[in-house]
Formats: C-alpha cells, structure tokens, sequence
C-alpha cells in the first residue's frame, strides 16, 4: 500500500510535466493572441487620435483663416474710414477749398491736427482747377525716409508743406515748407520741380463724380512710391479737388504681421489677376513710364513668379467665390481662403490667405510619434512581466481543469 501511494504520488508530477510540454503551443497561441490585441488596440487609438487631431487641427486652422481676414477687413476699414470722412468734411470748409488756404493758419492747423491724429494719412492736399495746390505731408516715422531724403528734409521737420502757386503768365512757383513738431517753421526749399495736380489720375477721377472716389494703385509724385489716394471735388469760386493718401506700405505691414505660421502668406489681389498689396513691400508694385509721367501698374501674379499666391489665385479663377479652398504646390498641400474687400475699400479686390497643411499639422504629427514611441517603451518593459503573468495564470487554470491519473488495485 505504502509502494502504491509512493508511485500515485510520483504520477502527477510526471504525467504534469509533459502536460506542460504539450500546453506551450497553447501558451504561445494565446499569449500571441493577446499581443495582438493589445497592438491593434494601442495603434488603432494612436491612429484614430492622430486622425480626429489632425482634422480637428486644420478645422481650427480654417477658424484662424476665417478671423484673420476679418481682423485684415477690420483693419483696412480703421485705416480708410477716417480718411472717408476726413476728405468728405475737408471739401466742404471754405478755408481749406480757397487758393490762399496755404497762408490760413487755422487751415494749416487744421491738416496738422489730422496728420497727427491719423498716422497712416501720409498727405492731406487740395488742387485747384487753375493749377495751384497745397499739399501737408507726414514725414516722420520709418516709412517716409526715402521721402525725408528725397525732399532734403530738415533734421528736425515733422511736416512737409508743397506749394503751387500759378501766375497770370501760366508759370508755376513750387516750393516746400518744413514745419517742426509745433508747426513751426524749421526750413525751406526753393524751385522744386514742378507739379500740376490736374495731371494726376486722382485729380481726374474726382472731377466726374460728386462723392470721394478711391484711386487704383499708382506711384506718388512726391515719393516715387506706391500707394491709393481718396478725393472728392468741390465747386466755388475756384472749383478744386481734396485729396488724402495712404501708402501701400501700411498695409504691407499689416499684411506681414498676420502670420498664422511661419510659411503662411496674407495678400490683396484684384479679379483682372494683379497684385494690390503683399506682405513684401517691394514687389507691390512696378513704376513704368508712360506718356512722360511715372504710374503705377500693378504687377501681375504670374510676374511674381510666386507658386503659392499663382496656385491660389488658378484655384479662385476655377472656382470663382469666397471661401476655403485646398490646393497642391510642388508637393505641398495649402489650405486657402479668399475673401471678397468690400467696394468702398477697393474695388473688385480680394483678400487671400494661404498656410501650409504641413505646418498646421506638424504638432499633432509630433505629439502622435511621442505617443507611439511612450507605447512602444511601455510594452517593452511591460511585456516580460505581462507574458509571464498570462503564463501563470493560464497554466493554473489548465493545471486546476486537469483530470488525475487513476490507477488499478495491482499498480
């Protein structure tokens, strides 16, 4: 009896031992199972987050397109309605519309105190249908050193006074004054090269209609550089016409500072395909002479020889209205927007946007490899341990389930 229970209780360790050979194939197949799994599952979140991140991005990106043109609209109305109203008033006071308005302290006082109030006014002036013309130009600040240097400007001249006064004989006198900060007087210039106001292309335009007229693009005689001008003409003894500029620079600038990232580009094109406004002040505009006089002819996309802002424009012209459009260049992908200005700030102008998908996605696509590469680092040093417990656990169940070995009364 005693041989009997020895050899019962040496069985079930040896029967044991090759019931757990036989079971790894099954340990493996489950524990293989399980891994891939908890793959599938791990990858199938990362990817699924990466997805709904990524298009929640380029929503969001959308969302920042849609308020950045809005802010730009805001913006071009803050720098245009003032002038509006500016010229539309100044046309109207009889000591700013009379050839003798350049003597008038209170009509000096007057452009000063606007200059002043509004800085992205650079000039203030009237014409006269007889010739003559008074014009107070802003030239402090950045943008008005190629005109200081043009005009051999006083160290300390604030303001720039051109005068035209016509004789009887049809001889023009053109001289500058320079005024300091307090409207002093702080210097002179003498036979300036001459300057009839009529000539202008704002001048003209103002003459046929009896509200302020926006110009197109075209280069200031004063300057050389390109910029718009708001007029309107006005009747009287000596019927004339106001005027008020704006450089292009201001929206330039303006332009280059609404960035949404850092490849993005915001500009101001009009539906015949030429460009009004760029973020890089040197190409907004091209001077050509014609007819003796210098103009402004606004450079067309293709002369930009700009794959972006031409693949958005070929996108508008495919589909000819506002709104959020994708587009490929060289490979790239862009998201672009275009929104139509509004007629009183330029007529049929369009303000567009364009950002690279790439960069919009890229902190999603550097946060989904950081997750993945955490993942991968858990299950690593995770998976010893969880195979081992997998192991365990299935070869106690298998063990439990297992039937003893019976064995006959002559064993």
């Amino acid at each position: 009896m005693t041989d009997r229970q020895a050899h019962s209780r040496s069985r079930p360790g040896t029967v044991g031992g090759a019931g757990h050979a036989k079971r790894w194939p099954a340990y493996l197949g489950i524990t293989g199972l399980l891994l891939f799994i908890l793959v599938a599952l791990v990858g199938g979140i990362i990817w699924y987050n990466s997805k709904k991140s990524s298009e929640l991005a380029i929503a969001a990106a959308q969302r920042l397109m849609q308020e950045a043109d809005e802010k730009i609209i805001d913006r071009i109305q803050l720098l245009y309605d003032p002038m509006y109203a500016i010229v539309g008033i100044a046309s109207l006071v009889p000591e700013l519309t009379t050839p003798t308005s350049d003597e008038d302290a209170n009509a000096k006082a007057l452009l000063l105190r606007a200059l002043r109030v509004y800085p992205q006014i650079l000039s203030l002036y009237v014409g006269f249908d007889n010739g003559d013309f008074s014009m107070v130009t802003h030239i402090a600040g950045d943008k008005s050193g190629v005109l200081r240097k043009q005009l051999r400007a006083p160290p300390d001249a604030v303001f720039a006074n051109e005068i035209v006064n016509v004789g009887p004989d049809g001889h023009a006198n053109v001289r500058w004054v320079f005024f300091g900060a307090d409207g002093a007087v702080v210097g002179r210039r003498d036979n300036a090269p001459p300057f009839d106001p009529r000539k202008r292309p704002w001048y003209g335009a103002a003459q046929k209609s009896d509200v302020v007229e926006h110009s197109d693009l075209y280069i200031f005689a004063s300057s050389g550089e390109p910029g718009f001008t708001l007029s309107r003409s006005f009747k009287g003894p000596t019927p004339g016409v106001m005027g008020a500029d704006l450089a292009a620079v201001d929206l330039a600038n303006f332009l280059r500072e609404q960035r949404i990232t850092p490849g993005s580009t915001a500009f101001i094109f009009t539906k015949a395909g030429e460009i009004v406004a760029l973020p890089d002040q040197a190409r907004i505009a091209k001077a050509v002479q014609a007819d003796g006089e210098i103009k402004a002819m606004p450079p067309k996309i293709a002369d930009l020889n700009d794959p972006v802002i031409d693949g958005l424009a070929t996108a508008y012209r495919n589909q000819p209205m506002a709104g959020t459009r994708v587009y490929d260049v060289a490979g790239r992908t862009y998201i672009g927007r275009v929104t139509d200005v509004p007629p009183r700030y330029g007529r049929d102008q369009l303000l567009a946007i364009a950002v690279p998908v790439d960069e919009i996605v890229e902190p999603i696509i550097r946060i989904r490899n950081d997750t993945l590469l955490y993942s991968i680092a858990f299950l690593v040093f995770a998976l010893p341990l969880f195979v081992t417990l997998v192991v365990a656990w299935i070869d106690r169940r298998l063990a439990a389930r297992a039937p003893w070995p019976q064995f006959r009364d002559d064993e």
